[in-house]
């Protein structure tokens, strides 16, 4: 899978998650925008979603892969800081089949 199209699904998962928020709440939707950590509006349980409507996108298109497990937990810089950081780190599971 392009990781043009990996980025189409998180930015999708995003505009979402904004469905349910209250206005001035919604999370910003570009290829730069923070998910996790410093200067997100996002917490964990929300991330949680997230990563859950990210996977159910991918397995629609025939991809099966888990974004929050024990890899992505114990890395020191989390993968799911940015937009552009989850999808380097969905194509490079992919790229590795897992």
């Amino acid at each position: 899978m392009e990781p043009s199209r990996i980025q189409e699904i998180v930015l999708e998962a995003l505009k979402n998650a904004n469905r349910t928020r209250k206005a001035g709440e919604e999370l910003p939707v570009s290829a730069d925008a923070p998910l996790f950590g410093p200067g997100s509006r996002l917490d964990s349980l929300g991330l949680v979603v997230l990563l859950v409507d990210i996977e159910e996108a991918l397995h629609a298109e025939g991809v099966d892969v888990t974004l929050s497990d024990e890899k992505a937990v114990s890395r020191t810089r989390s993968p799911f800081r940015t937009v552009s950081s989850m999808v380097r780190y969905i194509a490079d599971l992919l790229a590795a089949g897992a």
